[in-house]
């Protein structure tokens, strides 16, 4: 009898843990969201950052090295806009999927105090995978936008300097032309 008695407290017990990890999930897939909304806004930019072109007063003026850092700069952005473009590919997939929807519909309509042990072991499982699943996914995403901010970040302030030296140039040559005639004046 006191089998009996257990086993719906046992039932209710991993019933409370599926919810608790279905809310974990729930947590993960919401930070997975805002962080490919940013990651599209990163993305964005350093698209632009690869199309930005030089004035032609900038290209006069520019210091070869300046030159040099800022296409170094850019030319990162060629290797990670795949990297983002996969990250935004797989999370909004990721709520698509036929495991990810049956989940929904299992949490949307629930019948856990009324499947048998084994059946609520098998969910439990299938959502400790999951909530593993997206935690790395996150953390592999945190990385990657952590990433692309840096090359966007790098492009600009490359792109300051050489742009700060290109319109500081024309005065010094200017004040080391007249510096060199009046030495030859006097």
């Amino acid at each position: 009898m006191s089998h009996e008695s257990s086993e719906p407290e046992i039932v209710a017990a991993k019933c409370q843990d599926m919810e608790s990890r279905w809310k974990a999930i729930l947590g993960l897939e919401a930070s997975i969201d805002v962080l490919r909304i940013s990651m599209e806004g990163v993305r964005t930019e350093m698209e632009a950052s690869t199309r930005r072109m030089l004035t032609a007063e900038e290209k006069l003026n520019a210091l070869a090295a300046d030159v040099v850092q800022w296409n170094k700069a850019k030319s990162r952005v060629h290797y990670a806009l795949p990297k983002a473009g996969e990250f935004i590919h797989r999370a909004i997939w990721a709520k698509g999927t036929p495991e990810r929807k049956r989940l929904d519909e299992f949490f949307k309509n629930p019948i856990g105090p009324h499947l048998p042990l084994p059946e609520i072991d098998q969910v439990l499982e299938e959502l400790q995978i999951w909530r593993k699943d997206r935690q790395v996914f996150s953390a592999q995403g945190a990385t990657v936008h952590q990433e692309c901010k840096s090359i966007v970040a790098d492009v600009e302030s490359a792109l300051r300097t050489l742009r700060s030296n290109a319109a500081a140039r024309p005065s010094k040559k200017k004040g080391a032309t007249g510096a060199g005639t009046k030495s030859k004046w006097f």
